[in-house]
């Protein structure tokens, strides 16, 4: 199979990949800069007929990318990191323009993609094998077809190789369409793969909100992996079971941390902080909740205050620790949060009550001390740089207050006695549970959520067989 080709790359231009080739349209839209709000570039919106054609060009390429050894697979995926790094600094300046992200933290994406593809190079497609006096059992996983990756706009890179990577590898193809807040580095880096993947086994669709119903819709795609909201996880759901689809849901989370009373007070303040800010707080598997120990609280909360206040907060022109929150509409949600803890007159630890409006879609980091359980702060999720503090006293109705959420993506547990943390960790009903870590998802770990969290997982050896069927073969001794 030889690759497909595409002209020299420009970084201001923006293009829909179809069969190896950069397409237009007759309609376009415009990501807007959070850090100004300004409009960047025109993409094109992809219709049913860019659908269409790209379903059935990557049925035909599945017929043959299916067919390559595992081996070439590999070599394939090696050269498409490979040229990804060659332009590493670009796709650096890019996400910083689309998502407002600090050049320090957006380069963990463009130049930390390099621990994803390198994982993957040490996996194998999953082979199980159980044999008696009788008969041989042997279970394989075979490629599903045609993937449609549905991907977010807090993390438009890496969430969308996490997606590509697996796919390739076990031989399916696999159509991206990127969020319409953060196009442009998802294109691009699908543009760049043309350079080495055959035409077809990778592609971009880009568009609006009418676009995903046409990939869920599709009878020629089999399976969407999505990424993003709970409600929009549930209407992808009940549209794939028109047709049966295999689905993959990551969706949002209201991460619990506990805080036992014996940590190291000056240590795990920073680490709290950090786990409930990283990235502005648009991370679905970021902290949402902290309970801390009552005996510790006041001075717990205190040097989280004390951090909390060291962070900037600017685009990433300035060198700031934080940047914006990514698009105006996730901005007036956050903005809403907000408003209610303070008609409702919870305490702010730090931060102010209110979001000054100004140039650019920015919120400085904030702590709530105390609110009620059952306040929208604790019960929801804001996707945003504001987070409650909550003191505990007995270890059962912590974790049951820890549990109390229709979500269950992540967890943390913080305390030297490891024993007791990891005896705490495992009564947690979440996907994922970090001991004396902020949660941070590897490619080497299984990554999933329970409850309305999602469905299915991807990521570690395990993930391969989201991306496959189990194909038995019984045979009997003759």
């Amino acid at each position: 199979m030889s690759p497909s080709k595409v002209s020299t790359i420009k970084w201001d231009e923006f293009y829909n990949i179809i069969n190896g080739q950069q397409r237009t349209g007759k309609d376009v839209h415009h990501g807007v800069n959070p850090s100004t709000g300004e409009k960047l570039w025109p993409v094109p919106i992809g219709n049913q007929k860019d659908v269409d054609e790209a379903v059935s060009v990557a049925q035909k390429a599945f017929e043959s990318w299916r067919n390559v050894p595992i081996k070439e697979r590999k070599e394939y995926l090696n050269k498409f990191k490979d040229v990804l790094l060659q332009h590493a600094d670009d796709m650096t300046e890019l996400l910083c323009a689309e998502t407002g992200k600090p050049k320090q933290i957006a380069e963990l994406e463009t130049k930390g993609l390099v621990g994803w593809f390198s994982h993957h190079d040490t996996l194998d497609i999953p082979e199980d094998r159980v044999e008696d006096d009788e008969k041989t059992i042997t279970t394989r996983y075979t490629p599903l077809g045609v993937v449609g990756a549905i991907c977010p706009w807090n993390f438009p890179i890496i969430l969308s190789i996490g997606k590509i990577i697996p796919a390739l590898l076990t031989g399916n193809t696999i159509i991206v369409k990127p969020s319409p807040f953060t196009p442009y580095t998802t294109l691009k880096v699908v543009e760049l793969a043309q350079e080495v993947l055959p035409a077809g086994v990778v592609q971009a669709i880009g568009g609006d909100d009418y676009l995903g119903p046409m990939f869920t819709a599709n009878p020629g795609i089999s399976k969407i992996s999505f990424t993003g909201s709970i409600a929009t996880g549930k209407k992808i759901m009940a549209a794939c079971a028109q047709s049966l689809k295999r689905v993959t849901l990551e969706l949002g989370g209201n991460d619990a941390s506990v805080v036992l009373p014996d940590v190291d007070i000056k240590k795990t303040a920073p680490e709290l902080v950090m786990g409930a800010f990283q990235n502005t707080g648009q991370v679905c598997v970021a902290t949402k909740r902290i309970y801390i120990h009552k005996d510790i609280y006041d001075e717990l909360l205190a040097e989280m205050v004390n951090f909390t206040k060291t962070l900037t907060v600017g685009p990433p022109s300035e060198g700031a620790f934080l940047g914006p929150i990514q698009n105006q509409m996730q901005y007036e949600k956050v903005k809403d949060y907000f408003k209610d803890t303070k008609e409702h007159n919870y305490k702010f630890a730090v931060g102010d009550s209110e979001v000054k409006p100004g140039k650019g879609f920015f919120v400085q980091p904030t702590i709530i001390d105390n609110p009620p359980d059952d306040s929208r702060i604790v019960q929801e999720e804001p996707f945003g740089p504001i987070v409650p503090t909550l003191p505990w006293t007995d270890e059962e109705d912590v974790i049951k207050r820890a549990n109390a959420t229709n979500t269950g993506l992540g967890a943390c547990v913080w305390g030297k006695d490891l024993a007791r943390a990891e005896s705490i960790g495992k009564r947690l009903e979440a996907g994922s549970v970090f001991i004396n870590s902020w949660e941070k998802p590897t490619p080497q770990a299984f990554f999933g959520g329970h409850k309305e969290s999602g469905i299915g997982g991807e990521w570690g050896g395990e993930g391969l067989k989201a991306y496959c069927n189990a194909h038995v073969m019984h045979t009997y001794k003759s």
